[in-house]
């Protein structure tokens, strides 16, 4: 995957937004023109309208380089047919969409579901209370403590002690068979 920087000297990741937006005003030179739009960490999610009459989501993935220059942000465009694009297209967007193809429909509707199982796994995450002993992926357990961040929860393993505590990683554990039942 290429990013392009050609058309983005030194910018800060809203004016490369307000630029990529303001491409698509009034209507670009395909005729494509802008009816929404989102931002989702590094990803401008825009609804546009195609001169045969649908609504497609295009994606501008964005970054700032790894290495060189902070500011100069480059980016990288995607369209809802394109397979393996990030599933995180608020809903909003994704009930504007009237693209054809089964692509971009399968695309939709596996969107739907990756905000419906995050949106599950917070809701168990919340109803965890201390001591209550979780699967992990390994087959091992681990004893809960606390939630720590979205990524990270503190816990320990079932024979340590009361003191020791860990982070662990939500993505290391089965939450569909936790908490375990008391032995």
């Amino acid at each position: 995957m290429a990013w392009d920087d050609s058309a983005t000297p030194k910018v800060a990741r809203q004016t490369l937004v307000d630029r990529l937006l303001a491409s698509y005003t009034p209507s670009d030179h395909h005729g494509i023109s802008l009816v929404d739009h989102a931002v989702v960490g590094n990803v401008l999610y825009t609804v546009l309208e195609h001169p045969h009459g649908h609504t497609f989501i295009r994606q501008h993935l964005m970054q700032a380089p790894r290495q060189g220059d902070p500011s100069r942000w480059e980016y990288h465009i995607r369209d809802e047919g394109t397979p393996d694009i990030p599933l995180q297209c608020p809903p909003e967007l994704l009930a504007q969409s009237t693209a054809p193809g089964e692509i971009a429909a399968q695309w939709r509707e596996a969107t739907r579901a990756a905000r419906e199982d995050v949106a599950a796994r917070k809701r168990k995450i919340k109803k965890l209370r201390k001591g209550e002993r979780l699967a992990a992926l390994d087959g091992s357990e681990v004893i809960f403590v606390r939630a720590f961040t979205a990524s990270l929860f503190i816990g320990r393993a079932p024979d340590d002690t009361e003191e020791e505590e860990y982070e662990y990683h939500w993505e290391d554990i089965d939450l569909l068979a936790s908490p375990l039942p008391d032995e």
